[in-house]
């Protein structure tokens, strides 16, 4: 599996000078590209493309050529990407909003790759990567693939990509499940039938997008990318060690398709919903997962909020027994109050889980008073002890 060592630049010269060049050679490639697919003609490869654009002054100037030629490799990328979103668009339409259109000029910086041979040797061995033109440096002992340097509206994030030395463990159990309703004001509703409801803190992550949005300055904007990540590492390292403290060897995770363009919520509501970026906490979860041998799967939420789990309630919304009752509470049919993000939780899990024996241990969730999380001050002081 590769990984991702992040740094952040805030940007120099050369470093600016290096991805308005790339994006220059990037757009000229996409040029050659778009006009060949207008006129139905076949898409030119590496070789052709570097033919056409190695007497421009981009090409020239891009560090070198093998550094130029990750950035024709990333178009061909792009158009590969479009034309298989296009073979699956015309064999079923309804899974796409619209038709996927050619990718599109670059307007302002792109990326620039390095890769092992245009990266200096000797500061290599005191644990600095520094490229030939000496355009950064940094301090990493990782083994890498390839140094990526990202253009962001803050600045630049330079990404060390190399493989995991972890080795993948399998010893989990695979019949223990845990599942995660994801929201708001409770970032994840964690439900198992091994241990008590987690219920971890989503209001930091609001904060952070609602003083952003407040006042949206490019320092401002630099601090939100880096807490939410920590805060979002955090998240999944403590759901991950709350696995192998249980040994659970599968998670369950509720996600819609689209879920952020066709959510219907009262405008407040739909701001903070959408302004925090879930997949980026999917990728934490999954990727972390995976490495220490944890299946992880995903699934449609439909009615898990509105369908009672005591009840056994249809997840079609055929039957509904039970309705949200106040803040964060659902009442079932006898009247009996539980958490909500706590039975949405335990549906998603039913949606995937049939077996009778899991569903009836889940049940003791119900009764359980949910136990809220902070995963950075648990973590801090070590006290999680659920």
């Amino acid at each position: 599996m590769v990984l991702v060592e992040r740094h952040f630049n805030s940007g120099t010269p050369e470093i600016i000078e290096l991805c308005t060049h790339s994006k220059e050679l990037y757009n000229k490639c996409n040029f050659y590209m778009r006009e060949a697919w207008s006129k139905k003609e076949r898409l030119p490869d590496i070789g052709i493309l570097v033919n056409l654009v190695q007497t421009e002054e981009s090409f020239k100037k891009l560090h070198n050529t093998k550094t130029a030629k990750q950035t024709i490799r990333k178009n061909l990328s792009d158009w590969s990407n479009f034309k298989k979103s296009l073979i699956a668009y015309r064999k079923k339409p309804k899974d796409f909003k619209c038709e996927p259109k050619p990718p599109k000029y670059k307007e302002k910086l792109a990326q620039v790759i390095f890769y092992s041979e245009t990266i200096k040797r000797k500061p290599l061995k005191s644990g600095f990567i520094v490229p030939t033109n000496e355009c950064f440096s940094i301090k990493s002992n990782r083994k890498f693939q390839q140094v990526v340097i990202t253009p962001q509206t803050f600045g630049f994030v330079i990404e060390v990509q190399y493989e995991s030395e972890q080795p993948k463990g399998d010893k989990l159990n695979k019949k223990k499940v845990c599942s995660i309703d994801l929201g708001v004001n409770n970032l994840c509703a964690i439900t198992s039938d091994q241990h008590l409801p987690l219920l971890i803190n989503g209001r930091i992550v609001k904060s952070l997008n609602q003083y952003y949005n407040k006042y949206p300055t490019k320092n401002n904007s630099r601090k939100r990318y880096w807490r939410i990540e920590n805060y979002f590492h955090h998240v999944s390292k403590i759901i991950i060690q709350n696995c192998i403290k249980h040994d659970i060897g599968t998670i369950v995770i509720g996600r819609n398709e689209g879920w952020k363009q066709d959510i219907k919520m009262r405008s407040k509501d739909k701001q903070n919903f959408q302004y925090i970026p879930f997949f980026k906490l999917i990728q934490k979860i999954q990727y972390k997962a995976e490495l220490v041998g944890i299946d992880v799967i995903f699934t449609e939420e439909s009615y898990t909020s509105k369908a009672s789990f005591k009840n056994r309630d249809s997840l079609n919304g055929s039957v509904l027994t039970g309705i949200r009752s106040g803040r964060g509470m659902y009442k079932n049919a006898d009247g009996s109050l539980v958490n909500a993000d706590v039975n949405g939780s335990l549906n998603i899990c039913r949606k995937v889980i049939q077996d009778t024996d899991i569903l009836s241990r889940l049940d003791r969730s119900l009764a359980a008073r949910p136990v809220k999380v902070n995963p950075i001050r648990e973590l801090t002081f070590q006290t999680f002890k659920v």
